[in-house]
């Protein structure tokens, strides 16, 4: 077996550097840094079938099959599938072929209850589900409650979150830290990252990344909209972190150890007024039950937006269940507020996809309406949204 797998490292190496236009070589800290120049490419192309696999929902949907603000969702090894219902705060777990078998959670604030059911991540074949108080819950693949975990607290850090989850149950947290001390000019704030225990019971600070810049809008500070940001993934033995105002990614060892830096050379743009539009359309969106004194003053509000110069050079990073990067490119809706349905990219999105090793092993092109949340050797399992906005769990098939 580790013949084996010396020689298809070996193979994916090779193939990185001689046929991508690719440069592997060691950056000042020692990690392995593999750098694609603007014409390189990808040294495959997959597919992905145009009919889903499997659909659970959509308009016919009743009962545990009818979704409303889907936050997150998992396919296990077996095949079934759990989903994150925001809007009932629940974890739903459906059989491979799709029929419901049992719901893992509820609305509350005790043990194996969510107050805002946020995100849903895995390791191995146990869940974990994480609520806008920071809490997490950890229930087995067929709804059992394993245990719970108080709110996280950062010494010196603020808006704390649990953002993956790693082989041995411990999670990756991520911070907010300013860079300096608010002032008149623009401030600059750091994401600090950190390691948790599986009992949640201590935090081991692990690196830094660039988060976000802040600027001032008349006497209020604000954030400058469509701007880089710091983004953090994690699962299994990996975290991949970087600042989408340039492709720069980093992906380090569960104790912060970088392991290699993958940087993609990309031609800048400046933000267009359909990017803006999308921004605005999205807070209003967020604020459409305001009373309608609050909803004119949001209306002259977003059109004070401060935008940055140039769009970010991608949005999300995601881990797959095989250790995969996906990279997708740039979306305007992306960390937006408002209704999912508004926010589902309208246009088909692409993902670009790295190995462990730094090859770019090839895009994928997902369609349109449709929110990815988990990513397999096979398959891509997110949410779809018809033309109504009525959610639908959907599971496409990748052809290698």
């Amino acid at each position: 077996m580790t013949y084996r797998l010396t020689i298809v490292s070996t193979v994916l190496l090779v193939l990185a550097a001689r046929s991508l236009n690719a440069q592997a070589m060691r950056d000042s800290a020692g990690v392995r840094l593999v750098r694609f120049t603007r014409n390189a490419a990808p040294v495959q192309r997959w597919t992905v079938d145009s009919k889903p696999f499997l659909e659970i929902g959509g308009a016919d949907g009743l009962g545990p099959n009818e979704f409303t603000d889907v936050r997150g969702l998992v396919r296990l090894g077996d095949g079934r599938v759990a989903v994150a219902n925001g809007a009932t705060n629940e974890i739903r777990i459906f059989s491979q072929g799709g029929a419901f078998q049992t719901s893992a959670s509820r609305a509350g604030s005790g043990p194996g209850e969510f107050r805002r059911l946020l995100r849903l991540l895995e390791f191995g074949d146990t869940l974990f589900g994480v609520d806008g108080d920071t809490r997490a819950q950890v229930f087995t693949a067929d709804g059992r409650l394993v245990r719970s975990g108080s709110p996280v607290l950062v010494e010196g850090g603020r808006n704390p979150k649990r953002v993956g989850v790693l082989r041995d149950g411990s999670n990756v947290v991520v911070a907010t830290k300013a860079s300096q001390q608010p002032s008149t000019s623009d401030v600059e704030y750091l994401y600090s990252v950190y390691r948790s225990t599986a009992k949640f019971d201590s935090l081991a600070p692990l690196f830094e990344v660039a988060g976000y810049r802040q600027v001032r809008v008349g006497q209020a500070p604000s954030r400058l909209l469509l701007d880089g940001e710091g983004t953090v993934t994690a699962r299994h033995k990996r975290i991949c972190s970087g600042f989408s105002g340039r492709f720069d990614v980093t992906c380090y060892d569960a104790s912060g150890t970088g392991l290699i830096r993958i940087v993609r050379e990309m031609d800048a743009r400046a933000p267009t007024d359909a990017d803006k539009s999308v921004v605005r359309n999205a807070y209003l969106g967020a604020n459409r039950d305001a009373p309608p004194r609050v909803r004119e003053q949001m209306e002259k509000a977003v059109q004070e937006f401060r935008f940055a110069d140039r769009v970010p050079a991608f949005s999300r990073l995601q881990l797959s269940s095989t250790g995969e990067l996906w990279v997708s490119e740039f979306h305007p809706s992306n960390g937006l507020p408002g209704p999912p349905a508004l926010l589902a990219p309208t246009s088909s999105q692409r993902w670009s996809v790295f190995s462990p090793e730094g090859v770019w092993l090839s895009d994928v092109v997902l369609p349109a309406r449709f929110v990815a949340h988990d990513m397999g050797r096979d398959y891509v399992a997110g949410v779809s949204f018809d033309a109504d906005g009525v959610e639908r769990v959907t599971v496409l098939r990748i052809r290698r």
